[in-house]
């Protein structure tokens, strides 16, 4: 039997809660779906579009249990895919976030740069340019 997802998040647990919900939500512009508050900590879903989405989780009151103390954040990265690249850039750029990459062709078929969040995660921001492999990733048309 094939596991059949229904949806794909990133999970980011990060002590500095306010200011990475402020910059996906205020900087790059995407939704919170949902917020929670419930003496556990902080968290939000930050929705990336239909089935994905980002969770992130903030310290309880008095810190993490000694248990997530290991826990290796900047193992995670993120990709967020555009139709244009270069204006995503130029918008972040304007904003004062800072580039963590320049933005580059890529061998693979895709432009990208990479940013990262107040927590230390990469971001990568691509466009897809090569349209074989946007139709195998159901995104677009095969080119010719």
């Amino acid at each position: 039997m094939t596991l059949h997802a229904l949806e794909s998040r990133a999970i980011l647990v990060v002590e500095n809660y306010a200011e990475v919900r402020r910059f996906y939500e205020t900087l790059l512009g995407l939704p919170v779906a949902l917020e929670w508050g419930n003496g556990e900590g902080p968290g939000c879903i930050i929705s990336l579009g239909p089935g994905r989405s980002v969770e992130i989780i903030g310290p309880p009151p008095g810190g993490f249990p000694e248990d997530w103390k290991d826990f290796d954040r900047r193992a995670v990265m993120l990709g967020v895919g555009v139709a244009d690249a270069a204006a995503a850039l130029a918008r972040l750029a304007a904003l004062g976030v800072p580039v963590a990459r320049e933005l580059r062709d890529n061998p693979w078929g895709d432009r990208s740069f990479g940013i990262d969040d107040p927590a230390g995660v990469r971001v990568w921001v691509y466009e897809i340019t090569d349209s074989n492999y946007a139709a195998r990733l159901g995104i677009g048309p095969a080119g010719p």
